[in-house]
C-alpha cells in the first residue's frame, strides 16, 4: 500500500492551527517536541491523517556532517509556499468554510477543472492553501482524477488534439 504517513505545514500560531484543523478532522491535536517549541501534530478522528504543524520559518536543513535533517530558524520567513494539499474529510463543505472563517483565515468554494469537483479553499494565515473535499466532492475526486483520466485529458491540456 502506498501513502502519505505524515506531512508537515508552517503556521504563525502552530497551536491555533493545529486545533482548527483536529476540528475540520473531527480529531485531535497534540504538542510535537522534536518539531521544536512550538510544533504541533494533528490526528484526523478516523486515523487516517497523520498532520505536523510548524512554527513558520523553521525550515527542514540538510547539512554536511549531521546524521539526519537539522531545523533551523529563518530571519525573515517567507509568508508564500510552492506547496498546498488537499484534504478530505467527513465534514460537510460549509462547516468546514465557517470554522476556518472562525480562525480568521479567508476561506471559500471554488469548483476546479470546470466542474469535475468542489473544494472548500482555506488559507491558514491567508498565506497557506489547503484544498478541503466532504464526502461528496471525494467521491468525485477519486472517480475523476485518476492516472488515466490524466492522460486522456493531458493532450488538451496542452492544446493539442486528444
Amino acid at each position: 500500500m502506498t501513502f502519505i504517513a505524515h506531512i508537515s505545514i508552517p503556521a504563525d500560531d502552530p497551536a491555533k492551527t493545529a486545533q482548527v484543523l483536529a476540528e475540520i478532522m473531527d480529531g485531535e491535536a497534540h504538542p510535537f517536541p522534536p518539531g521544536g517549541d512550538n510544533a504541533w501534530k494533528v490526528f484526523s478522528g478516523d486515523g487516517a491523517v497523520d498532520l505536523e504543524v510548524m512554527q513558520r520559518g523553521d525550515v527542514i536543513m540538510l547539512r554536511e556532517g549531521e546524521p539526519e535533517a537539522v531545523f533551523e530558524r529563518l530571519a525573515a520567513p517567507q509568508r508564500s509556499s510552492e506547496c498546498h494539499m488537499a484534504l478530505c474529510v467527513q465534514r460537510p463543505e460549509a462547516e468546514v468554510i465557517e470554522i476556518a472563517r472562525r480562525a480568521g483565515w479567508e476561506a471559500r468554494h471554488c469548483e476546479r477543472g470546470g466542474g469535475i469537483f468542489g473544494l472548500a479553499e482555506i488559507w491558514i494565515d491567508n498565506c497557506f492553501m489547503i484544498e478541503v473535499l466532504d464526502p461528496v466532492e471525494s467521491a468525485k475526486y477519486r472517480e475523476r482524477v485518476t492516472a488515466e483520466n490524466w492522460k486522456r485529458f493531458l493532450p488538451m491540456m496542452q492544446g493539442q488534439e486528444a
